[in-house]
């Protein structure tokens, strides 16, 4: 009868870790549930309705409005412009800085890199100011490329970072092999590296695409016109001293959560089959 005891308490704690598991599911994904729904509610009946897991009726009376009402898909289009075109810029940068780091010893290493680091210890909003000052000198404020390059600023000390941790991971022997067999340190670069990191690549590139999807500050000090506003700004637009449209900002926040979805997804398979493709090329 002994052995039954070992047998019960395994399965009491598989329960309970199913448990904790789906706690934590719920407690993850309600929010989303109740964006969802609460933007298929009609307008200004969310919040008379406190339990929206099991909706009443559904309704796209705030889609409408906000499509109708609102330059939605304008500053969809501009969310995406700003942060592909700093995600572009910021991985080759990144890349090539974090590999010379990486690979090269030479003067002012070891300060640059404590640079990089202390650069991720000053917040945001103490270099807003100056950077303010600095746009409107050169004539960039409330200008998508203002924008961008204002991104750029701030993604590419932490992105260098990630890709240096990443490229630490990958043995020069690699290149070397590559280079006695008659490549240059171009090609080894190109031919050997470059394919082994590409996880690490796909996951600065998320991180870069993400962060800047998601900012706000920077794009509130930057730009004025709606025409030129993101979609963080856009989501601040629908709450006023007296009114806050929840429904439409739900809708909003939906259609905005999308094309940040759509991206995770082409990508994370990069995620996890990039190492083993990259182990196989190299």
């Amino acid at each position: 009868m002994m052995p039954a005891v070992p047998s019960l308490n395994k399965q009491l704690s598989r329960v309970a870790f199913a448990l904790v598991v789906m706690a934590t599911a719920g407690a993850i994904f309600y929010p989303f549930y109740w964006m969802i729904m609460a933007s298929l509610q009609p307008e200004g009946t969310s919040f008379a309705r406190h339990n929206l897991l099991i909706p009443v009726g559904i309704s796209g009376e705030a889609y409408a409005n906000l499509l109708l009402r609102k330059p939605m898909l304008l500053w969809v289009v501009n969310t995406f412009l700003v942060t592909a075109a700093s995600t572009a810029i910021v991985i080759p940068l990144a890349l090539l800085a974090a590999y010379s780091i990486t690979r090269f010893r030479f003067r002012g290493r070891t300060g640059f890199i404590f640079s990089i680091l202390l650069t991720q210890l000053l917040p945001v909003t103490s270099l807003v100011i100056p950077l303010f000052l600095i746009f409107r000198a050169y004539k960039l404020l409330n200008t998508l490329g203002g924008v961008t390059i204002a991104y750029v600023t701030f993604l590419l000390p932490f992105t260098i970072w990630m890709l240096w941790g990443y490229l630490q991971t990958i043995p020069g022997d690699f290149e070397e092999a590559a280079m006695v067999d008659g490549c240059s340190r171009m090609g080894a670069f190109v031919r050997v590296t470059l394919p082994i990191a590409v996880p690490g690549l796909t996951a600065a590139a998320l991180f870069a695409f993400l962060e800047s999807w998601n900012q706000y500050l920077l794009a509130f000090v930057l730009t004025s016109s709606e025409s030129n506003w993101v979609v963080s700004l856009g989501l601040f637009s629908f709450t006023s001293e007296y009114v806050i449209l929840v429904e439409q900002m739900m809708a909003a926040s939906v259609i905005a959560s999308i094309p940040a979805l759509l991206v995770f997804v082409i990508l994370q398979r990069f995620l996890r089959g990039g190492l083993a493709l990259g182990g196989l090329r190299g």
